[in-house]
């Protein structure tokens, strides 16, 4: 049987030189990293399977019915992904893959950051600090608010994320891609001020608002330019928490389709209470789904697979994980 993923070692073989989060296969490419990311389920996630109904992965759902813990490093291995790399923290997983020059990471929101009840509520705090760590990877950021719950577990598993690039001796990157949906995009975005050289873009899917306008703009004076989001016009996530908190919408917004969007769903409380009301009944919206948008991309970007499964991820069982180094 064929599985999406399947296709990402020539997706990424055939990309040129000047490559770009524009370009659709490579948006394709970043939505099945971001997908892969809820495939790797740690124990500690199996537990609560009420939880799961509202994480919205189809595939996850299924690992944590099936009630066994899976592993990203084992299906990296079968795949022969030598510079591959998966960290998990207390609120974040990520998975890192460098192939022919280019380190695509991967971020999704574990249990602990899963809650969305907190985050709507989440306050925006001041940041102005900068890094100065030796390495080739990492930079600084200044002035704006962000989310506090955002920023914590970003500067959280940004370390972690180094740590992994210095073990896996990962070098001669041209580019980096960061990338994520949902929380796990709203984390990508800020991390990506910690994590990248110059030439560094970041593709999001579905991610909330998480800071404000001059945040957005005080680590984008000059390149990289503002994370792009990629969202479908029925998702109501991009647009939580609501503007009259001080959250704004993200600059770059686009379509599955590559479109730019302006404003497709208009700001107001009743979107706001929609979802805090799907949320009190443990429900899931459908139109969020990390699958929607990722076979919405693999359409655009001619992909031969895009409506198969990512992966097989009934073969990431302890009994797998055990055999991995």
């Amino acid at each position: 049987m064929a599985y999406a993923f399947d296709e990402f070692r020539n997706l990424v073989s055939g990309l040129g030189s000047s490559v770009s989060d524009r370009d659709p296969v490579v948006r394709y490419v970043c939505a099945l990293v971001a997908e892969l990311t809820y495939y790797h389920v740690p124990a500690f996630e199996i537990d609560n399977k009420k939880r799961a109904m509202v994480i919205p992965c189809e595939g996850y759902r299924r690992i944590v019915e099936r009630g066994e813990s899976t592993n990203v490093a084992a299906y990296f291995q079968a795949m022969e992904f030598e510079n591959a790399f998966v960290v998990v923290d207390r609120g974040v997983v990520a998975i890192g893959i460098s192939l022919n020059g280019l380190l695509f990471i991967g971020f999704r929101g574990t249990k602990f950051l899963f809650d969305w009840r907190t985050n709507l509520r989440a306050p925006l705090v001041h940041v102005d600090f900068r890094f100065r760590v030796a390495g080739p990877f990492m930079r600084g950021f200044s002035g704006g608010r962000v989310h506090q719950g955002f920023a914590e577990e970003a500067v959280r598993i940004s370390a972690k994320i180094m740590d992994a690039i210095r073990d896996k001796q990962i070098e001669n990157v041209d580019h980096v891609f960061i990338t994520g949906h949902s929380l796990g995009g709203a984390v990508a975005a800020l991390s990506e001020t910690f994590i990248g050289p110059k030439a560094i873009s970041t593709c999001i899917f579905g991610s909330p608002r998480y800071c404000d306008v001059s945040a957005y703009y005080g680590s984008h004076v000059g390149p990289p330019a503002p994370p792009a989001q990629v969202q479908r016009p029925d998702d109501i996530v991009p647009f939580v928490p609501p503007r009259r908190m001080g959250y704004a919408d993200h600059p770059y917004q686009f379509s599955t389709a590559g479109d730019p969007l302006f404003d497709p769903i208009s700001d107001s409380l009743w979107l706001y209470f929609l979802w805090r009301l799907l949320l009190f009944l443990g429900k899931r919206f459908e139109p969020h789904s990390v699958e929607c948008y990722r076979r919405e991309l693999g359409h655009a970007a001619n992909a031969k697979w895009a409506d198969e499964p990512l992966a097989p991820y009934e073969k990431l069982t302890v009994k797998d994980i055990e055999s991995v180094a």
